[in-house]
């Protein structure tokens, strides 16, 4: 099922889960245009450092994700970032950092169960280069950045503080809802992704942002971003 209806997308892809997130990458880019909207997953393209890019609205939860990034290989991306938000659950991660994930755990079954039929788990990593250069890029400008393991849920509203302290025991660092996905089928499909993540707040202290705050903080991390895919 072909979510995505342009007839081609940019090699250096852009995906968010939050349509304002979507449109402060935009303001970025030169020469936009919309190129697909459908049930509102909406494309758009233009030029970064003279280098074309795709910015795509990937929706909610791991199906979701997964239709998108099947679609953007298939269609051409070779290097999709993911620019997304988490809630961290270490102490020492204060909302406005980064959190990229090094490896995204999750649950079985669903997208992975239909994908690898119950022979193995597969293992949701990054590629290495993208992820240095990312982290390099983002600490460049001043943004405090985490590299480990993220917790990709399928059930927002089953984060007891019981169910936190757990993930944070086991050494999660923070908690998403749409990672595992991407890693998943960017891995099967051996294209180059990472996740990057702003903490919007920490689930153990209970300390959040503000909107002024995510505002200016992602135009910060939209930036680093575009200068990675295009440098």
């Amino acid at each position: 099922m072909a979510i995505i209806t342009a007839k081609s997308v940019s090699e250096n892809v852009i995906i968010v889960g939050n349509l304002e997130r979507q449109r402060t990458v935009n303001s970025f880019l030169g020469n936009l245009e919309k190129v697909s909207e459908f049930a509102g997953y909406t494309s758009y393209q233009g030029e970064y450092n003279n280098k074309k890019v795709t910015t795509v609205f990937h929706g909610i939860g791991i199906p979701s994700i997964s239709l998108i990034t099947d679609d953007l290989i298939s269609l051409g991306a070779r290097r999709i970032i993911r620019f997304g938000s988490c809630n961290a659950i270490r102490e020492e991660i204060e909302p406005g950092s980064v959190v990229i994930p090094q490896g995204y755990s999750y649950n079985f079954g669903g997208t992975f169960r239909q994908y690898l039929n119950d022979e193995y788990s597969y293992s949701l990593i990054p590629d290495y280069d993208l992820m240095l250069n990312t982290v390099n890029e983002l600490e460049s400008l001043g943004i405090k950045t985490f590299k480990g393991r993220v917790f990709t849920s399928d059930a927002l509203f089953t984060h007891s503080r019981e169910f936190i302290e757990k993930m944070a025991k086991d050494n999660h660092m923070a908690l998403e809802l749409e990672g595992a996905g991407l890693y998943l089928i960017a891995g099967l499909k051996n294209v180059k992704a990472l996740s990057v993540h702003l903490a919007y707040g920490n689930l153990l202290n209970n300390k959040k942002m503000d909107a002024s705050e995510i505002s200016e903080k992602e135009k910060l991390i939209a930036k680093g971003i575009l200068n990675v895919l295009t440098r």
